[in-house]
């Protein structure tokens, strides 16, 4: 595969030389490290704990709370191009997830709160739990990078990603607004509508350039009691550079409706009665994934 690809060539990206290939089940080669491009927002709030804890009766871990509340990340991605596809075009696509900071059962974190921000968490012990994702054809109804990326992202790091295809969408509907609309086989999943950070007075900017340890991020364990289309537990690293905008969510100008309709991802999210608290809008989200920390070199 060519190192350098249309919208993924730039300097940042060169410092991520091509380590190992995968050929997944859909037949398209995935380039590790794999890289990904994408404007985002995501919406982060509080969670109930005992419901997200049904999710983890067979885990080892268990999610980080703030004020005794689970501190969840729900992600909306409108990626512009990556590694997922063909390796001579452009591979876009839109996807969905939620996650969460976790610890060992034997070492539970609870943290303070202290502002909307309390809920990004920031804390080295603790690892990136991503639980639940899913993965749509791009705005012009291109489909290969979604369907590569499910593929790919199930069988070489685990993510717990349905294999069917959403319907996704992300959108600027006008100069101070992003907009995130989202079914799943006939269902309603998400509806969102967020005034951009970076349009209300007193928001903050974050410049990030990091790299995680080789191990941080975590997927779930399959679990023989549900249909969870995980395929495996597996460890891994990323790199990340983005220039984030956050305020607090603010009832007057953002909306956001999770349906209980699909049974996958927006009712169990849904049962966790999600209350948003901090929104984040970023123009230029960059991503590698490092080959997961349980392979042999």
């Amino acid at each position: 595969m060519a190192d350098h690809k249309r919208g993924i060539s730039d300097e940042w990206f060169e410092q991520w030389p091509q380590t190992d290939s995968y050929t997944a089940s859909d037949g398209h080669a995935n380039r590790i490290p794999l890289r990904l491009t994408s404007t985002n927002v995501i919406v982060y709030g509080s969670a109930k704990l005992s419901e997200v804890l049904k999710e983890f009766e067979h885990e080892d871990y268990r999610p980080v709370t703030v004020a005794g509340d689970v501190p969840v990340q729900l992600w909306c991605n409108n990626f512009t191009d990556t590694d997922c596809g063909p390796v001579d075009r452009v591979n876009p696509y839109i996807e969905t997830w939620y996650s969460f900071p976790v610890t060992p059962k034997s070492a539970p974190l609870d943290l303070p709160y202290e502002s909307p921000f309390s809920y990004n968490v920031q804390a080295p012990e603790a690892l990136v739990w991503c639980h639940r994702v899913l993965c749509g054809p791009a705005r012009d109804g291109y489909a290969l990078g979604a369907i590569a990326a499910i593929a790919g992202g199930r069988e070489v790091w685990g993510f717990p990603k349905h294999p069917a295809l959403a319907d996704l969408s992300f959108e600027y509907p006008d100069r101070e607004t992003v907009a995130f609309l989202g079914s799943h086989q006939g269902h309603r999943v998400i509806s969102l509508s967020v005034k951009r950070p970076e349009c209300v007075q007193g928001h903050v900017t974050i410049a990030l350039d990091e790299r995680t340890a080789p191990d941080t991020c975590i997927t779930p364990r399959q679990n023989p009691w549900k249909a969870t289309f995980v395929a495996k537990q597996t460890r891994y690293g990323q790199a990340f550079a983005a220039t984030m905008h956050l305020s607090p969510w603010d009832e007057a100008t953002d909306s956001l409706t999770i349906y209980g309709e699909e049974e996958y991802f927006g009712a169990l999210l849904k049962s966790w009665e999600f209350t948003p608290a901090l929104k984040m809008h970023c123009p230029d989200l960059r991503i590698v994934a490092f080959k997961p920390a349980g392979w042999a070199e």
